[in-house]
């Protein structure tokens, strides 16, 4: 395994998860706990999506990059839309090969939010 880049982006973003939870209080563990809830079919849908079209991966890779963009889950957000660029572009190839590091980076992000829900 590679060391990250430089400029790859930090797995979340602490300050975007802390002001969200200045304004929502108690309901962002609520919000957190249905996005973590969610997050292994919203990669399996790309996963799938690589079994029909590069519209489809697109579509389920786009839906994955706003929730967890939302979040401040900045390199799960930049993964997919690192995929939805690929599928955009046609290279069905690149999405394939992306997929692993896409259900890595989901896996490493679900730890980090459960984390940082853990937090007093």
């Amino acid at each position: 395994m590679t060391a990250p880049s430089s400029t790859a982006p930090s797995l979340l973003d602490i300050a975007a998860l802390d002001d969200l939870k200045d304004m929502l209080d108690d309901a962002l563990a609520d919000i957190v706990r249905s996005f973590l809830d969610g997050l292994p079919a919203d990669v399996a849908a790309v996963e799938q999506g690589l079994l029909a079209n590069a519209l489809a991966v697109r579509a389920a890779a786009h839906s994955l990059k706003g929730s967890s963009g939302n979040l401040g889950a900045r390199a799960l957000a930049q993964q997919a839309s690192d995929m939805e660029q690929a599928a955009l572009a046609g290279d069905m190839a690149t999405c394939q090969a992306n997929m692993q590091a896409l259900a890595t980076c989901a896996q490493h992000t679900q730890t980090a939010l459960e984390a940082y829900l853990a937090q007093p």
